[in-house]
């Protein structure tokens, strides 16, 4: 990796704003992009990375292929098209995952949970907002069976 530019800063930047957006830990984009946690702490101090790792990032992070190359020119990421509310007018998921982390940190504090249990809690809390949203999808006509969490 090589010393930070300014189109890397911003793009450090964008991936904050997203991650923070998607109410995601650093560990859970780590795990969803198959990097390491050192990988992530560098690309989010403006360190350069393969491209190999910029598209798994993208992925990890909801955003279209190309996203990552958009910041790097000047532009913005396409997020993915899961942020459309499940009805007219609806939450997005983004929303919903907002307000469920919001939550859960109220509960943690009260119930006083360990941050492994807090994280389990959170996981568990993500996978269910995620398996409704994609219950109340609109029909694609494609069998969704395998997506569902059990």
């Amino acid at each position: 990796m090589t010393p930070p530019t300014e189109p890397r800063i911003l793009l450090a930047q964008r991936i904050e704003q997203r991650i923070a957006a998607l109410a995601l830990e650093y560990a859970e984009v780590c795990r969803r992009a198959d990097i390491s946690d050192e990988t992530l702490g560098k690309i989010r101090k403006g360190m350069r990375a393969r491209g190999s790792t910029y598209l798994k990032l993208e992925r990890a992070l909801e955003w279209e292929q190309g996203s990552v190359a958009a910041i790097l020119e000047g532009g913005e990421p396409t997020p993915r098209g899961e942020e459309v509310g499940r009805q007219a007018g609806g939450p997005s998921l983004t929303q919903e995952l907002q307000l469920a982390q919001r939550l859960l940190a109220a509960t943690v504090r009260e119930m006083h949970l360990s941050p492994e249990e807090a994280d389990e809690v959170w996981r568990r809390v993500r996978l269910e907002i995620e398996a409704t949203n994609r219950s109340h999808a609109p029909d694609t006509g494609t069998d969704n069976r395998n997506d569902r969490a059990v």
